[in-house]
């Protein structure tokens, strides 16, 4: 078990593989073993750095609440403790949602940007139904709702015994209910939609087809507004296609790499932006609510 002390967290973290560094990021409330199932199609081109989120999974969940700002902090903290100055990241659901928010405030350690089933957030996304945010809510206490959540309904049915397999590593290494209200908190208040322009790093969009969870008008919306995206939809796919559908998600990734010269990681942010940007993630929450705030406002003066 390899930990780092990371802007005075404990968190765990792996390294598998070789090759240009990677970085995975987890979704809600879940460890790094999710990726587990999958690994084994990117090791032999990659070095895979995974870890847990603060809050979630065999890292440190602190007594206070974390927020977006402060989880893609832990990213790119964690890239120095694991001696990388950047990294390709790949963010599935809320580690989209942390990978979104690593890329506009660290643009100096990304290098190509890998957005999975997530959202920007705010009132202008697309939500789901509270049946989903029920599901996921309930976790593994409810196996049931929550494959629907996650699966299409025909891997459901065409795969019952894989879909059993693929949720015990869900949950593995349960959060604590501190950690998973923290990252709530983090969800609610992520938005990105006014600042995803400022995102540098080449992107691959990727969502599945039938998400429940994430709508697709989510991937649409990032696909639109990150200035050099592209988005590629895997076709009946669920909200987790990379394990759904493992062969074709991995296949998009590595043929997007492929279309482009190596990529470089962004240009540093200068000015008072990134002079105060530890200040500012101190107070990531109320200035999230700030932005979600904005954001209402400017949708109801378009109706």
């Amino acid at each position: 078990m390899s930990e780092a002390i990371v802007n005075g967290v404990r968190l765990h973290y792996e390294r598998h593989g070789r090759g240009e560094p990677v970085l995975l990021i987890s979704g809600f409330a879940l460890s790094s073993a999710v990726f587990e199932p999958v690994l084994a199609l990117y090791t032999d081109r990659f070095e895979c750095l995974l870890y847990d989120n603060r809050g979630a999974g065999r890292s440190e969940a602190p007594l206070h609440p974390t927020s977006m700002p402060e989880l893609a902090a832990d990213a790119a903290g964690l890239l120095t403790a694991l001696g990388h100055d950047s990294a390709h990241v790949y963010g599935v659901s809320m580690g989209g949602m942390v990978a979104q928010e690593l890329a506009i405030s660290f643009p100096e350690r990304v290098r190509g940007l890998v957005l999975a089933a997530t959202t920007p957030g705010g009132p202008r996304a697309l939500w789901p139904s509270l049946r989903e945010w029920g599901a996921l809510g309930g976790g593994v206490a409810r196996t049931r709702s929550l494959a629907g959540a996650l699966f299409s309904e025909r891997f459901r049915r065409e795969h019952p015994e894989r879909v059993r397999e693929l949720l015990r590593y869900f949950a593995r290494h349960r959060a604590t209910s501190r950690g998973a209200w923290w990252h709530w908190w983090a969800v609610a208040y992520h938005d990105t939609v006014s600042r995803l322009g400022e995102i540098q790093a080449p992107t691959l969009v990727l969502h599945g087809g039938e998400d429940a969870l994430t709508p697709l008008g989510n991937a649409e919306l990032l696909a639109e507004r990150i200035p050099d995206a592209e988005l590629v939809v895997i076709p009946g796919a669920g909200h987790a296609f990379p394990l759904e559908r493992p062969e074709e998600s991995a296949r998009a990734v590595m043929e997007w790499m492929d279309r482009r010269p190596p990529i470089a990681p962004g240009r540093p942010r200068d000015g008072l932006a990134a002079r105060y940007e530890p200040l500012t993630r101190a107070f990531g929450l109320p200035i999230g609510a700030m932005r979600t705030g904005a954001s209402l406002f400017e949708r109801t003066l378009r109706r």
